[in-house]
């Protein structure tokens, strides 16, 4: 039996440990909006359902019809596809996709409401590096390439699949369930799918693959699938990761024209004629920093395309720019980079027209930027929810974005044990609250710098 001194004896050591983790947990506070704005949800209920930490990447968001925001993942091991029920306020897992391990930016909604699910490897999954090779002309490069394409050896490649969620969703999943899918076949061979998007009927599912940079074309009605080829004619790693190729990470297709739109060699944008089966130039390039200034040869590619709702596009680059796109005229205009580090991880286009954009390469810490035309960038910060002392937990990377019915903003988390964050954007509570000099912020905020860890 524990005596009376010795339970005081641990009272007296748990209590200052408790006020440690509060205060810890008070650190996660984000000085760049109301933290109250922001939350997550576990994939599943722990003990029960909850997709495993190593499996949780979440590589996919989208907001389905229904209102529910659909989710994929990629991991070690398996990809599991789930939703966010907005009635219950939590998420819930779907099963596991087929043989999947990852799923990039690869969920459509098709005219009748049923998911299209590109799937393949872990593109996130690091890549061996060879240390030591001959050394010739791009010596490096070849030798990325060699590295690159090893996991693919042996890959049957990537499928496209079909759910039903009108059937899918009543049912209930453990980790060991599959999902119900409809399997469409690989579409390429030895590739995984890297992106997707509709033709404007919404018949056809155009699709890049990784690594080879094959487009394909999908029919729906006969499920028939035609390899166009290789559209890159060289084979570049422009980073910010440079284990990866640069193969465009988006597909637009114009409503106006039909064309499918997406990055070329040397930055160029390319269109795609369905008619004619070709590719075409344009006139438009994507900014940055090209060969001719560097001893490497690459160039940035296309990593989103955003529409709002008067039809303005916009491209996020690679190497952390915005554009506005005129595809009439053929023009792009640069509206400038957020974030001193590279990528646009993730982009979409809230219910109050602004565009709402992930910024950071992998090994920085991903941050939420908005923009609108009457008041351009704005820095929300780091994905810091404090609960404190129930719970807090800070985003470190975050790869897929989408906007629900409500305006909500879902950020998914790609991390080992990825969560889907929720934030609720409002209107600014003051003009100048970006502005530490501001006398009614400054009573707001704490005095102790250290609660503050990034201050302004």
């Amino acid at each position: 039996m524990r005596t009376l001194a010795q339970s005081r004896l641990v009272i007296a050591v748990v209590l200052p440990l408790l006020g440690m983790v509060t205060a810890s947990g008070q650190q996660w506070v984000n000085p760049h909006f109301d933290a109250h704005r922001l939350d997550f949800r576990d994939l599943g209920y722990p003990l029960q359902n909850l997709i495993p930490a190593d499996d949780s990447l979440i590589t996919a968001l989208l907001t389905h019809s229904n209102g529910f925001v659909y989710g994929a993942t990629s991991g070690r091991e398996h990809s599991y596809l789930f939703f966010y029920n907005r009635y219950l306020n939590k998420v819930r897992p779907l099963g596991r996709i087929g043989d999947a391990r990852g799923v990039h930016h690869a969920l459509l909604e098709g005219p009748d409401g049923a998911l299209y699910i590109g799937t393949g490897l872990n593109i996130l999954a690091p890549v061996r590096l060879t240390k030591n090779f001959p050394v010739e002309y791009e010596a490096v490069e070849k030798q990325l390439w060699k590295d690159i394409k090893r996991p693919f050896e042996g890959y049957a490649g990537g499928h496209l699949y079909r759910y039903e969620p009108r059937t899918g969703d009543a049912r209930r999943y453990t980790n060991e369930d599959a999902c119900p899918v409809g399997d469409l076949g690989i579409p390429v061979t030895g590739n995984s799918v890297y992106a997707l998007t509709w033709s404007t009927d919404r018949k056809v599912i155009y699709g890049i693959t990784y690594p080879d940079a094959h487009l394909f074309a999908h029919d729906v009605a006969n499920r028939k699938t035609r390899d166009f080829g290789e559209f890159l004619s060289r084979r570049v790693y422009g980073g910010p990761e440079r284990h990866w190729r640069s193969v465009p990470r988006a597909l637009y297709c114009d409503p106006a024209s039909g064309f499918v739109y997406t990055s070329g060699d040397n930055g160029w944008f390319v269109r795609f004629d369905p008619g004619a089966g070709r590719f075409e130039a344009t006139n438009m390039r994507l900014p940055g920093e090209y060969w001719e200034a560097l001893k490497s040869i690459d160039y940035p590619v296309v990593e989103s395309f955003v529409r709002d709702s008067a039809g303005v596009l916009y491209a996020g680059t690679t190497d952390g720019m915005l554009l506005r796109l005129d595809l009439a005229a053929q023009r792009t205009q640069v509206l400038g980079k957020p974030r001193l580090h590279r990528r646009v991880r993730a982009m979409a286009a809230g219910l109050d027209d602004r565009i709402y954009m992930v910024c950071g390469e992998t090994d920085m810490v991903s941050k939420l930027y908005r923009y609108d035309a009457a008041g351009g960038f704005r820095d929300l910060g780091t994905m810091a929810v404090d609960r404190s002392p129930y719970y807090a937990k800070r985003a470190y990377r975050i790869d897929a974005i989408a906007v629900g019915p409500d305006g909500t903003v879902f950020l998914g988390e790609s991390e080992r044990r990825g969560k889907l964050y929720l934030y609720t954007p409002g209107a600014d509570p003051f003009p100048g609250d970006m502005n530490p000099t501001n006398p009614v912020v400054e009573r707001m905020r704490p005095d102790t710098p250290a609660l503050i860890p990034e201050a302004l």
